[in-house]
């Protein structure tokens, strides 16, 4: 194992976990995203303290290279140029989920959304979907997750299961509940924490705060955050008249009996529907606090790859 713990090491691992997805960063995204697996270091590091130790040391200057004011491993200095066209390409796949967000924040018992995967850390690719994390009421996760995929659907942009790409289409994979906001034990690592650290509020950041503050604590052990002032993030939207009391009186009404049978029968077709392409691979999680639809993802490798820097 190699020793230590300065600021430094905490910076060329940072670089290190992004180039695993092609990502170059700036002196802020470091400082946003900084990892300390490594560092015994407790202290919130300042933006001048990352960009000082950028321009000034020697041992990070054998390491990477910096290009635009981008930082990258020495050897991928063309990650860059892709890096543009993807943060490009993202604006306009923004654009998207910006007009979708408005139906999508309607949709009864649905308490919070926010912009994930690729999409949150502006480097997608024109192939790429458009990845949602949703916080729904407790005892209505399934009803919400029936709803968002109709109007997913209707709105054109529902991603299908078995595609293998899905350009610009919704793919809504995550959701927990209200209630049940810490995430489970067993994807407790760096590259979710990486994931829930670069959330993008669309709909109700302060729920996304309180979700952040309940997971902090393990969060704060692979990936030391920045924290984002209170103001409204340009892609956020919110309810307000007749949206917010047409959703209000919806949610009013499938509260009753009534509400409780529909939960019932959506849980039942969609456990039908996905027990007839439900995949061994991946985490699949279908749960009254937690639904995850993750087949092909590759957090394993990249947990794996991560672990192997720490062993060289």
């Amino acid at each position: 194992m190699r020793e230590d713990t300065t600021l430094e090491q905490s910076i060329l691992d940072t670089i290190r976990f992004f180039d695993l997805y092609d990502m170059p960063l700036t002196a802020t995204q470091i400082w946003q995203n900084l990892i300390v697996a490594n560092s015994h270091d407790e202290h919130y590091v300042l933006l001048r303290e990352i960009q000082h130790a950028i321009s000034t040391s020697i041992f990070l200057r054998e390491k990477i290279e910096t290009m635009w004011g981008y930082s990258t491993l020495i050897g991928r200095q063309n990650l860059i140029e892709k890096k543009l066209r993807r943060h490009a390409i993202s604006q306009d796949k923004w654009k998207i989920v910006k007009k979708c967000a408005p139906f999508l924040a309607c949709v009864p018992f649905v308490r919070a959304l926010a912009g994930s995967g690729s999409l949150a850390v502006d480097n997608t690719k024109y192939s790429s979907d458009l990845d949602i994390f949703v916080i729904a009421r407790e005892g209505r996760i399934w009803t919400a997750r029936l709803f968002l995929l109709c109007v997913s659907a209707l709105l054109g942009r529902r991603r299908v299961y078995g595609e293998a790409h899905a350009p610009d289409m919704l793919c809504i994979n995550h959701y927990i509940t209200n209630t049940s906001l810490v995430i489970s034990p067993d994807i407790q690592n760096v590259c979710m924490s990486m994931q829930y650290a670069s959330l993008v509020p669309i709909y109700n950041d302060s729920l996304l705060r309180v979700f952040h503050q309940r997971n902090s604590g393990w969060m704060n052990r692979f990936v030391r955050s920045s924290s984002r002032p209170h103001a409204a993030h340009q892609y956020e939207i919110q309810l307000f008249g007749v949206f917010a009391f047409v959703k209000n009186q919806a949610e009013q009404l499938l509260l009753e009996p009534m509400g409780d049978m529909l939960e019932y029968l959506a849980e039942y077709l969609q456990r039908y529907v996905i027990s007839r392409h439900k995949s061994s691979r991946g985490r699949i999680v279908l749960s009254y606090h937690e639904l995850a639809f993750h087949p092909d993802t590759k957090v394993p490798a990249m947990v794996q790859a991560f672990g192997d820097f720490f062993e060289s």
